[in-house]
């Protein structure tokens, strides 16, 4: 039986690479769904009254927010760490936005609003990772 290697040194550089690449995926994923659910709307637009299109118009500004905060981060403008209002940092900001954008957007369709589920998900988990000085 061979000896087994030392597991390598972790590559900070690679890493901040990997959670760039994350977080441009979390801003795809989330044009996509607002196309998808604007596609959706516009589909049915003579069912929707004025408490509808209120909704709609709320979840595409949600929408665009988490997609501008995703972008930021990806560019390292900012992190899902950083302290916005008292105790609260950017993730749990994008949390509670990410919660409106869903309940506003579920008007349009349960489907596509539940996939931003998968955004808020891969964010959970990078804003969990440990960071040794990354932003």
């Amino acid at each position: 039986m061979a000896p087994s290697e030392p597991d390598p040194q972790p590559d900070p550089e690679r890493a901040r690479r990997t959670r760039a690449r994350l977080l441009w995926s979390c801003a795809v994923f989330t044009v996509l769904i607002g196309a998808f659910q604007l596609s959706r709307v516009l589909d049915g637009a003579n069912r929707y009254d004025v408490l509808a299109w209120i909704g709609v118009v709320v979840s595409g500004l949600c929408l665009l927010a988490l997609t501008g905060v995703y972008v930021a981060c990806a560019l390292e403008r900012t992190s899902l760490k950083r302290r916005v209002v008292g105790q609260f940092d950017l993730f749990q900001l994008t949390t509670g936005v990410m919660v409106i954008a869903v309940v506003t957007g579920v008007a349009g369709s349960n489907t596509t609003a539940l996939a931003l589920l998968l955004p808020l998900g891969l964010t959970y988990w990078l804003h969990n990772l440990p960071t040794s000085g990354a932003p």
